[in-house]
């Protein structure tokens, strides 16, 4: 079962103020730049950002318009699966996470009344985290190459074609346990700032980037972390 730390790329201050998009322009001063540096200097003086990966990868054994069932019992529901994975002979199940200090932080400082402090840290923290989500989105995709085969894009619970009911299924085919990861009766992960999704395996998979998904979800308008948010694109 590959689990294992992943140590993506440090964040700076010019990654955070490009997620901003449209907002660069109004949040972008001296006193915004300062705290950004002085909050990223934090980050690696007290190791808030501990990022850690889960996957495994399993046969479909049958399969339906809407349903998987893989090998060992488990089965995968979407009423897209045919849609976006009608080539795949395999799933992997991965999830990551940043851990729960930036997370444990963030309540600390809206304790403390620091609002700023508190929404700047988070949107850190959840840069990172999708950062993170690309590095195993890429190390499922070479597992797929070792293999002889291709990786599809990802697919997310929660997402209006993937039923945050499916998250408790995805957490356990990845092996999240084994990194710390546990599942709310809410259907949320633990640590919050965690990503979990499938990837299907097989001949000439269907592709496609966070940002391509983000443009078509239901909770496009309203959702604060859509990728071209957090890009600045739609990557």
């Amino acid at each position: 079962m590959p689990v294992f730390a992943e140590n993506p790329q440090p964040l700076n201050v010019e990654d955070i103020a490009s997620s901003w998009g449209v907002r660069r322009a109004r949040l972008a001063s001296g006193r915004m730049t300062k705290l950004l540096s002085d909050l990223l200097e934090q980050i690696e003086l007290h190791n808030w950002i501990q990022p850690r990966i889960s996957f495994q990868v399993h046969p479909i054994v049958a399969r339906s318009r809407e349903q998987f069932t893989l090998r060992g019992g488990s089965r995968i529901f979407s009423p897209m699966l045919e849609h976006y994975l009608p080539a795949a002979t395999q799933v992997a199940a991965g999830v990551c996470t940043i851990g729960d200090a930036i997370e444990n932080q963030v309540r600390a400082d809206f304790a403390a009344s620091d609002r700023l402090r508190a929404v700047m840290l988070d949107e850190i923290g959840t840069l990172a985290l999708y950062r993170l989500g690309d590095q195993l989105e890429k190390t499922i995709h070479g597992e797929a190459a070792r293999l002889g085969i291709e990786a599809s894009g990802a697919l997310n619970p929660g997402e209006d074609t993937f039923p945050i009911t499916q998250q408790e299924t995805v957490l356990e085919l990845a092996g999240g346990a084994a990194i710390g990861i546990s599942y709310t009766t809410t259907g949320m992960l633990r640590p919050r700032k965690t990503l979990s999704m499938i990837l299907g395996l097989g001949k000439q998979m269907r592709k496609w980037s966070r940002g391509e998904r983000c443009a078509v979800c239901a909770a496009r308008v309203r959702c604060p972390h859509r990728r071209s948010k957090l890009t600045g694109g739609a990557t």
